[in-house]
């Protein structure tokens, strides 16, 4: 029966159609996600054209000349090369220099900023005024910072303790190799896993819908294991093509994207791009959290779907849900941030996880304090898992009310 459906679903021509756009969706941002990679060779000319497919091995390999544990004295270095070349250059920086030395230790005279000062600057004026004892002592400078910081996000002693037992997971001095790519994918990968979890939720109410729209549903219930096998073999079929079709776009990209850009800095600390984040984890693992909680978004969208396409015997209202939790409910949580702390746990963060590692929600019961994401994550793939029972009372109880009515009356 599980086979028969799934033959079923792909031989809609509607489906097929959907299913093709993805994998073109999932081809193009790949493009798109290398062409956006910058690379300015050591003439300090821009490379551009088809050669822009290669930018991001190029920009990896530039910037691999300092792989390796980014030492004080490494960050010393960087830092006093570039304020020589700002004393030298005072009004704009030549192509030319930027290219041959700037653009390779870009990222850690970013990360000395931001921890120095521990909040958004221009990165020249941060550079200028920090001093020789300061590059000597960056990593003093970073963990005092990061002790205010736990103060300032804690709301509760618990939580400021939670906080403070996170940044100390953090390991000094952090280990460096260019991870551009990672951080590009990042974004591109989390607009591509809303695509695909409102693509699944509109191809996954068709599943329950068919029947209805048709009017073949007493057909379907009279049939021997109408109520029970079959039922349950359409949700089956509609979670296994949610995991499928999921699975399937998001390796069709990430294996095309990092084939060009190259897979250089999985190992990175995300700190270094996010120094106060209170998710201690590296840049590829940032990746695959978006990606697991894209999915769960995607299971999500499935279920939902397919209850409410069960209960209201169409699909038209059930193919807006998707787009309703993933979409518009972003902007809404946007507006009502600031009132209440009720958007911080809405189906939204599922695929905006690139936000939401940069801010310290915390969720707190008693004593147990968890972070926004782990809590948001398991709360909804509880929920795409619990909605399975009721999807199949909801379609396999069809029509037994007014047959009882009938038989009595």
């Amino acid at each position: 029966m599980l086979k028969y459906e799934w033959k079923k679903f792909f031989s809609k021509t509607a489906n097929k159609v959907i299913l093709a756009a993805v994998i073109l969706i999932a081809v193009g941002y790949s493009f798109l996600a290398a062409e956006s990679m910058s690379y300015v060779n050591p003439d300090g000319t821009h490379i551009a054209g088809a050669g822009k497919i290669t930018a991001g091995r190029r920009l990896a390999a530039d910037k691999n000349r300092w792989k390796g544990e980014l030492t004080a004295e490494r960050i010393a270095e960087a830092v006093k090369s570039y304020q020589e070349l700002r004393w030298q250059y005072p009004q704009d920086l030549p192509d030319t220099e930027y290219g041959k030395t700037v653009q390779s230790y870009w990222d850690i005279l970013n990360f000395a900023a931001n921890v120095y000062v521990m909040e958004p600057a221009f990165l020249p004026d941060v550079i200028a005024q920090m001093t020789e004892e300061d590059l000597d002592h960056i990593y003093d400078i970073y963990t005092a910072n990061l002790q205010k910081m736990a103060e300032e996000y804690g709301e509760t002693p618990e939580q400021e303790e939670f906080i403070r037992k996170q940044y100390e997971k953090i390991e000094l001095p952090a280990d460096y190799e260019a991870y551009d790519s990672w951080e590009t994918m990042s974004m591109y990968i989390q607009t591509y896993v809303i695509i695909l979890a409102v693509v699944i939720g509109f191809m996954a109410a068709g599943i329950f819908d068919e029947e209805f729209r048709n009017h073949a549903e007493l057909v379907f219930f009279a049939a021997k294991y109408g109520r029970s096998k079959a039922a349950v073999n359409k949700i089956a079929a509609g979670m296994i093509t949610a995991t499928v079709i999921y699975w399937a776009g998001v390796g069709i990209m990430s294996l095309l994207s990092f084939g060009m850009m190259g897979a250089s800095g999985f190992h990175t600390p995300y700190q270094l791009s996010d120094p106060d984040s209170i998710y201690v984890m590296t840049q590829g693992q940032r990746y695959l959290l978006i990606v697991v909680c894209g999915y769960i978004a995607s299971l999500l969208s499935a279920s939902t779907t397919m209850l409410v396409t069960a209960k209201m015997r169409t699909a038209k209202v059930a193919v807006c849900l998707p787009f309703f939790m993933f979409c518009v409910m972003l902007f809404i949580a946007r507006s009502l941030s600031n009132v209440t702390r009720i958007v911080y746990y809405t189906t939204d963060v599922l695929t905006n996880i690139v936000q939401a590692v940069k801010v310290p929600t915390l969720f707190q019961v008693g004593g147990m304090v968890i972070p926004q994401i782990p809590f948001v994550a398991a709360l909804y793939f509880a929920v795409s898992v619990l909605l399975l029972p009721f999807i199949y009372r909801s379609y396999s109880r069809y029509g037994l009310g007014r047959q009882k009515r009938q038989v009595h009356s």
